[in-house]
């Protein structure tokens, strides 16, 4: 296992989807995770686990900051930045049929949605078709 492969996939009559018999998933989590650690470790990245974000700091109209709660300590912190990414795991579970995270629900989304920021396009969605009820 773990070494790539490739197939046609959801249609496609060409076998262009790369994976990694059965542990796509992991592979790919594997691969950022590494790549996080090493800017982590050359000190260009902070890591900041277990914190929850409250609120997006907006100055002049850009983001430029977010307030978190340390859920470890309950402490109120401010991060201020040039630029916010929100890298949240979307919105996708927000709808009844969902294979995405429990997480995935849509609250960071919404906040930076109260302060101003754009949202298009929310009904491309993509779902996996095990989700799709049976009838008949």
């Amino acid at each position: 296992g773990g070494l790539l492969d490739n197939r046609s996939f959801g249609g496609a009559q060409v076998s262009r989807t790369f994976y990694a018999r059965g542990q796509t998933g992991q592979q790919l989590l594997l691969g950022a995770y590494s790549a996080l650690s090493r800017q982590v470790h050359k000190g260009n990245v902070k890591l900041f686990t277990r914190h929850e974000m409250i609120d997006l700091v907006i100055v002049d109209g850009r983001a430029r900051g977010i307030i978190v709660r340390n859920m470890i300590t309950g402490e109120i912190e401010r991060h201020s930045a040039h630029a916010v990414v929100l890298a949240t795991g979307g919105y996708g579970n927000v709808f009844f049929l969902s294979t995405n995270a429990m997480g995935s629900n849509v609250t960071a989304i919404w906040k930076a949605y109260k302060r101003g920021a754009l949202f298009g396009n929310p009904g491309f969605t993509q779902i996996h078709p095990t989700c799709i009820p049976v009838h008949g």
